[in-house]
């Protein structure tokens, strides 16, 4: 509770500065407000289609929250980019410089706000160059110059304009645009204050079109560059195909492959057939051959006598020319009409050949006994069809060469048109991924296009005609509030900080003992008919605590009060002259003895005393006030200290508590014992001394009441 008392009297102590002050800070703040201007709002409302749009990447179906959250995210950024609101201030600078005027307020600004802006961009070093920018005819060429001009130099006027503060076309001040989103639906809000309705519409109105242009660039930006990549992979890898291609036609061209597969089916399936009538003729040849040599080995000399024949040999020569043609004929399914011919041909020869043989058979039968004719004609039977066999034969081995031949042609060929297929192939597979992916792409941006082109302004901007309340008062009752948190702020460091006595609670807090009262200082009593009543209320108060620690008493001995401090300067002569006179009054023998009259504080007496009949002499009184040096230069013996009822350490309450204080404070506390050591503030303010001895006069009705309300009386009744 004293606490909660202590603050309500660091307020009352302050209480001038909490009034005066925040006066003044008031009345300054309104007279400096005076020419404050509302501001004008501008809204909009802007349709995205993000969430409830239609999603040709999706068919048709609408895009998940989280997704749906993140672009319309992505939106408001692409609003409130760096970049976007530069081009905004750019844009609406250019504007303003082609169609603002010095004389007149227009609908893209007022005259005031046109002169700020020009003086601002005449005041520039290249005031000049700034004058060359602005092309009156037309907006764009304006915002092309300004744009060209533009550099990071600190500088450069549209540079500075931009990210230096101004109120209106500065970085700082675009950041003001408010946009949000309708809860969860596809509408945005935008909205713009400022001092000029001209300019708090014609920025909403550019920020949409610098908006809309910034956002589909981005969009675009990235899917162009794919769906260029693609295009010229695909014209690329095109080209390879047509290539590879071309090369595989041409080289089918140049070995004459029509159909490789079915024609190394058709050699191989040839080659197969070729094959076994070789084995066949092979088996006929031999078998003709073993039973020539059988019957000629029959026939005897028969057999060489025909041999020997010219004409047999003829014959024989033209049977098996014949025989030859006829195999080739029917191995290779050509000429056949001549087929005919070359059997009946043969056949005369064959009748030829046999008439030759009849002519040289001298026997009728063998020695085994076997007719010789029979013999000789299947000599001769055998014969021709050796022949034919051999003549088979060298047809087929012939065909059988022209097939390694074939097999050694293809066989690279095969591995050739593979390789260039496989490259086809591949190509054709690059092909249709790109082709597929480029066909994605395309997708993508129409699906871009139908998202930006939905991006439509439902409630366009309009020109506001009316400003809307200042903020003066606000602001006046927000300075007048601010200072006089201050001012509590910067007491209350100062309360905590400061090392002043000043009252009870402080004293005891800073020392760390106990503060027995306070006496008044004279000089600060504001009733001066009251002083002596004050002062005698103070001794009464000084004289009751001091006697409440006269509860022992040596035999022969008075009441001792060793009256003590750290430093000079402190009133202890003052207090005890108060206590001395008031016992007096009260019929008590008091008496005080003074360090510099009445004992010698450098005598070895007094230095080494163990009782204050060692150096002081006793004249009968009941109380003895002992007025001691500071301790801080001086020292008393431990026994006087604890021989003594009370050790009072008089203060002022005006002066801080030094470290120096501490020591004297900590020295004298071990040295006193069971004695008591108290403190009196001395020299203090009336309301501190009335916090131990009550109300102090005049006891008026104001007086009564503050100190009612200064103690918390808030109900007690007068």
């Amino acid at each position: 509770m004293e606490y909660i008392v202590y603050l309500f009297r660091f307020l009352y102590r302050i209480k001038w500065w909490l009034i005066i002050v925040p006066l003044l800070v008031g009345i300054s703040t309104y007279y400096t407000t005076k020419n404050m201007k509302g501001s004008y709002e501008v809204s909009t409302t802007v349709y995205t289609g993000v969430v409830s749009g239609y999603n040709i990447e999706n068919t048709g179906i609408a895009l998940n929250s989280s997704a749906s959250n993140s672009e319309m995210d992505n939106l408001i950024n692409v609003m409130t980019a760096e970049s976007t609101l530069k081009k905004v201030s750019f844009r609406l600078f250019a504007r303003n410089m082609v169609y603002g005027s010095p004389d007149n307020d227009t609908k893209y600004l007022t005259a005031e706000s046109y002169r700020e802006i020009y003086g601002r961009m005449m005041g520039n070093h290249d005031a000049k160059g700034l004058q060359k920018l602005i092309d009156k005819s037309s907006e764009n060429k304006t915002m092309q110059n300004i744009v060209k001009y533009e550099q990071p130099d600190k500088a450069n006027f549209i540079y500075g304009l931009f990210y230096y503060f101004h109120p209106q076309y500065s970085y700082s001040a675009l950041k003001n645009i408010k946009i949000s989103r309708k809860g969860s639906s596809d509408l945005l809000e935008i909205s713009y204050s400022s001092s000029d309705p001209g300019i708090a519409f014609n920025t909403v109105d550019i920020l949409l079109k610098e908006f809309i242009t910034e956002y589909q660039k981005l969009r675009f930006g990235e899917t162009d560059s794919v769906i260029n990549f693609f295009r010229s992979e695909l014209n690329r890898i095109g080209n390879d195909l047509r290539l590879a291609e071309d090369s595989l036609t041409d080289y089918n061209i140049e070995k004459r492959v029509i159909n490789y597969t079915d024609e190394t089916k058709e050699i191989a399936s040839i080659d197969k057939e070729f094959e076994l009538r070789e084995q066949d003729v092979l088996f006929s040849y031999n078998s003709s051959k073993a039973l020539i040599d059988e019957l000629e080995r029959r026939m005897g000399s028969n057999a060489q006598s025909i041999r020997n024949n010219l004409r047999f040999v003829e014959k024989l020569k033209e049977a098996s020319t014949l025989t030859g043609k006829m195999s080739q004929i029917e191995n290779s399914g050509t000429d056949t009409d001549n087929l005919q011919s070359y059997q009946n041909r043969l056949d005369k020869t064959t009748k030829d050949l046999e008439s030759i043989t009849d002519k040289y058979v001298t026997q009728q039968y063998t020695k085994e006994g076997i007719a010789k004719k029979s013999v000789v004609d299947q000599w001769l039977e055998q014969i021709l069809l050796f022949e034919k066999a051999k003549s088979d034969l060298e047809v087929i081995q012939t065909a059988r060469r022209s097939l390694d031949e074939k097999y050694r042609f293809f066989a690279p060929v095969g591995s050739t048109l593979k390789r260039k297929e496989r490259l086809i192939n591949f190509n054709e597979q690059n092909y249709m991924t790109l082709l597929n992916n480029y066909n994605d792409a395309l997708t993508r941006r129409k699906n871009l296009q139908m998202s930006s082109a939905s991006l439509k302004v439902l409630n366009p901007p309009s020109y506001p005609l009316t400003s809307s309340s200042t903020p003066r008062k606000k602001i006046v009752y927000l300075s007048i509030f601010g200072s006089v948190l201050f001012i509590i702020g910067f007491f209350l460091l100062i309360e905590i900080l400061d090392r002043t006595l000043r009252d009870k609670i402080r004293a005891e807090r800073i020392i760390g003992g106990k503060v027995l009262g306070a006496y008044p200082n004279a000089k600060t009593i504001r009733y001066k008919k009251y002083e002596k009543a004050i002062r005698l209320i103070s001794s009464r108060y000084l004289s009751t605590t001091v006697l409440s620690h006269f509860n022992r008493r040596k035999p022969g001995y008075p009441y001792i009060v060793n009256v003590i401090s750290t430093e000079e300067g402190d009133g202890k002569s003052y207090l005890i002259n108060e206590l001395e006179e008031y016992w007096q009054l009260l019929g008590i023998k008091t008496r005080k003895a003074v360090w510099n009259k009445d004992f010698n504080i450098n005598s070895p007496e007094f230095v080494l005393a163990q009782t204050i009949t060692d150096f002081y002499y006793l004249n009968g009184e009941d109380i003895l006030i002992m007025e001691y040096p500071n301790m801080g230069q001086h020292n008393i013996s431990e026994a006087l200290l604890q021989e003594a009822n009370l050790n009072l350490m008089v203060v002022r309450a005006t002066r801080a508590w030094k470290p120096s204080d501490k020591l004297v404070y900590e020295k004298v506390k071990a040295q006193s014992g069971n004695t008591p050591l108290c403190f009196y503030l001395n020299f203090a303010e009336q309301k501190v001394v009335e916090g131990f001895t009550g109300m102090l006069p005049p006891y008026n009705k104001m007086n009564k009441l503050i100190y009612r309300f200064s103690h918390l009386g808030l109900t007690e009744k007068l």
